[in-house]
């Protein structure tokens, strides 16, 4: 079966699939953290997007490294997001008659991760107290529409959007045809 032929497809009714397969909230923060030393994939790629989410902080904020760019930083997440994409396809529960979700699995996992590294920052790296609190409550309130997405996924109310590379992979395509490197004229345009 291809990751385009699971996304169709019906899910096993076994809530028990979606139990082993989905990280909770807990361990979702534990594992963007470092924190979880689960041999499963999901945890890894958590992991990474919490690294790189945090090192992009770093790289904007900072003058940029020669080791890291914010280009080079975007395209590692976005492959690390598709890697979660492709992982769902095959196992988070498909509901075909449940509502859409706007975002895919990996960008979700992926916005988890981005605040929980700009909370960090934030706690670490201010001394304004209004500030740390806002960025401990921002985190907690992603935390809490995980954990009802996660029920909703669950309980077959939510499904995923299949995802798409986005504008950078079309450009980067283009230019790969074009042999431009995707600023010159475009067609219809002058």
């Amino acid at each position: 079966m291809s990751p385009l032929d699971a996304g169709t497809a019906e899910a096993p009714e076994d809530p028990a699939t979606d139990a082993g397969a989905l990280l909770s909230p807990e361990q979702l923060l534990a594992a963007i953290g470092g924190r979880l030393a689960e041999p499963l994939p999901l945890v890894a790629w958590a992991r990474e997007l919490g690294d790189l989410h945090a090192a992009l902080i770093s790289t904007v904020l900072n003058p940029p490294r020669p080791d890291a760019t914010e280009a080079a930083l975007h395209a590692e997440i976005a492959k690390v997001v598709d890697k979660i994409n492709s992982w769902a396809a095959f196992y988070v529960r498909h509901s075909r008659c449940a509502r859409r979700h706007t975002h895919t699995f990996g960008e979700v996992i992926s916005h988890v991760a981005k605040s929980y590294a700009e909370a960090w920052w934030t706690v670490l790296h201010t001394d304004c107290e209004e500030l740390r609190h806002s960025a401990w409550v921002h985190l907690g309130e992603v935390r809490d529409g995980y954990a009802q997405l996660i029920g909703d996924i669950r309980t077959g109310r939510v499904q995923f959007p299949l995802g798409w590379a986005g504008i950078r992979h079309a450009r980067r395509n283009d230019s790969a045809s074009t042999g431009s490197d995707g600023d010159g004229v475009h067609p219809g345009k002058q």
